[in-house]
């Protein structure tokens, strides 16, 4: 298949699972946010990072204030990224936040940090990468919004650092079209069934 067709196919796939994610009810929503992090806070691999980058969710993503607040709760550093900054030509950041309070709504399509001098995290030092997707399949590939701003961020991670992916039920599909420049996660857990299964568990 060609680029252009994978290209194609994506956007296909995007506004059919846009569609599907408006149409959730709110209270599904807020209850996969709990079940969700439930489930990252139980997993070895989460208990053992010691710094954490999470996304900062908008609309009817899965929730991650749940998740955020349990892992700041257990003494982790908690960065999210600040993609603003990183238009801007400041380089891809992550800020580390102490709770809601530190993240920016005004003027922005997503929360993001206040950066100051003294919160700016390294890439390299996360342990662990919270991502969010439209759609993951069996080998971990992952379908963004387009923007490829996360695969951007990955490609900057450690080697030994472990990339999850948060996902409703009905956004684990059998197959993705695949870009080289697309980076997969090692793991993906959903508000359900909890991990998938058979792939990297660090």
């Amino acid at each position: 298949m060609s680029l252009n067709n994978k290209s194609e196919e994506k956007q296909r796939l995007r506004d059919r699972l846009l569609a599907l994610r408006k149409n959730l009810p709110p209270d599904t929503v807020c209850e996969a946010g709990f079940h969700v992090a439930r489930n990252v806070l139980e997993w070895r691999t989460a208990a053992e990072a010691r710094t954490v980058c999470v996304y900062a969710s908008m609309g009817k993503e899965i929730p991650t204030r749940e998740l955020i607040r349990h892992l700041l709760m257990d003494g982790k550093v908690v960065a999210v990224p600040d993609w603003k900054g990183w238009k801007q030509g400041s380089g891809m950041r992550l800020a580390a936040i102490r709770g809601e309070q530190d993240l920016v709504t005004e003027g922005r399509v997503v929360p993001q940090p206040l950066v100051t001098p003294g919160n700016n995290v390294s890439v390299w030092d996360v342990d662990l990468f919270v991502v969010p997707g439209l759609a993951f399949d069996g080998s971990g590939n992952r379908l963004g919004m387009g923007g490829g701003y996360f695969d951007r961020l990955l490609a900057l991670a450690s080697s030994q650092a472990t990339f999850l992916g948060l996902a409703y039920g009905f956004q684990m599909i059998d197959r993705l079209p695949w870009e080289p420049h697309d980076i997969p996660v090692h793991q993906v857990v959903t508000p359900g069934s909890g991990f998938s299964e058979g792939w990297i568990d660090k």
